[in-house]
């Protein structure tokens, strides 16, 4: 289709980035720095002739490509340097952007396995080139131009996986930094007021929410969408960690409208109302909203990746979870919900809210997006206008067995 559009003159981005700007809104290009979409399979329409052409350039290389991420590209490889450093250079020769992205989210996965420590100096070295490139782009242009790189949930997951971030803001490379999980779910527990105790206003911190919501890896997958309340949260929790900004991806129109449980999703349901408050903290504080524990969706060797559930109950132990919320007005009612498997019901389940004792569990009705394997129960929390913008719920029973396999903390105002 787009390639449609330009055989016949349209400059299609070019007219985008023009009437973007009539209306207010600052145009980006942004560049998957090492999309895979098709790498596993040769002959692909979505691949490159770089990906078809060279196995070799691939990070699991070595010892031959066993899993997914293994097909990505080693940035280790000048040439794919070279190649996307070429796809950098050209689009800000051609666009007149406000900014240029770098979403190495698309693959995080992008230096050969075993030798991400000496990547930390290739990867700066291609940012330096990239910074360059944006400098000269803006003295053609008059304007500047800002840079944003997509990144894992926290600073120790990026530089293990050779992505210094620390260096890029002590040199200036970058003028935005973008924490997010990949793919898998939005990940409502990132770092982000440490990011912003790390780097204070040398660089804008942006929280990226993802469209799909889960609270651990669970098989079989089945994927659903965020719904109005649960982003609402998600984006009411960052803002007052700090975030200088809600990054939102994936949200985008879905071609056909979504069929069953999934029309509650934000898409179907909510979304201009959304982007119309998103940036504004005070507005996303009144609103309803769920804080739900989901999970971190990236890994690297030796560094530790949070995941709270699923947790097991049993007589005398008391696991924790932590749940970011934002501030909590003082006449909304606030409960904690958590879905739950095993022999535990009403009579047996007790909790803590902040060392303080939630009301007594009751049954309550499932709901989107929520598992539909299991029984759920609240418990209403003490509201005096006093909460913190972050619970810590302690969890227990008082005989018998279970599993948590969800929690959330819902807030109606």
């Amino acid at each position: 289709m787009m390639a449609d559009i330009y055989a016949r003159g349209l400059e299609l981005h070019k007219i985008w980035i023009e009437e973007l700007r009539k209306i207010g809104i600052r145009p980006w290009i942004s560049i998957r720095m090492n999309d895979i979409h098709g790498s596993s399979h040769p002959g692909d329409f979505l691949n490159s002739a770089l990906v078809e052409e060279h196995p070799e350039y691939n990070r699991a290389a070595h010892r031959g490509a066993a899993g997914y991420y293994d097909f990505a590209l080693d940035y280790m490889q000048e040439e794919v340097r070279e190649y996307y450093a070429a796809v950098a250079e050209e689009a800000l020769e051609t666009f007149d952007t406000d900014g240029i992205e770098l979403d190495f989210m698309r693959e995080i996965y992008s230096v050969c396995i075993g030798r991400e420590h000496e990547g930390v100096k290739v990867i700066n070295a291609f940012l330096r080139r990239i910074h360059a490139a944006v400098k000269r782009a803006e003295k053609k242009r008059g304007h500047k131009i800002d840079i944003n790189v997509r990144v894992p949930a926290n600073p120790e997951l990026a530089l293990r996986l050779g992505f210094d971030v620390f260096a890029w803001v002590d040199e200036g490379l970058a003028d935005y930094i973008t924490v997010t999980p990949r793919w898998a779910s939005s990940d409502n527990n990132m770092p982000v007021d440490i990011w912003k105790k790390i780097f204070g206003d040398r660089v804008k911190i942006l929280a990226g929410l993802e469209i799909i919501i889960d609270a651990y890896n669970r098989r079989p997958r089945v994927y659903r969408y965020n719904t109005l309340e649960t982003d609402t949260g998600s984006a009411c929790a960052y803002h007052c960690m700090g975030a200088d900004g809600i990054y939102l991806f994936n949200h985008m129109d879905s071609i056909t409208p979504f069929e069953g449980e999934d029309r509650f999703s934000i898409i179907e349901r909510g979304i201009n109302d959304f982007l119309c408050k998103v940036g504004d903290y005070n507005a996303l504080v009144s609103s309803n909203r769920r804080h739900v524990v989901t999970f971190c969706d990236v890994s690297a060797v030796g560094a530790g990746v949070p995941k709270q559930l699923p947790v097991t109950l049993e007589k005398s132990s008391f696991p924790a979870l932590r749940v970011p919320t934002g501030n909590i007005p003082k006449d909304a009612s606030v409960r904690l919900i958590v879905g739950i498997s095993g022999s535990a019901d009403e009579s047996t389940l007790f909790a803590f809210a902040n060392a303080k004792p939630c009301g007594k569990a009751y049954r309550t009705e499932r709901k989107y997006p929520q598992y539909d394997d299991m029984s759920y129960f609240a418990f209403d929390m003490e509201n005096d206008g006093g909460l913190p913008p972050v619970t810590v719920c302690e969890l227990s029973v008082k005989e018998g067995k279970a599993t948590v396999h969800w929690a959330e903390i819902e807030v109606n105002n």
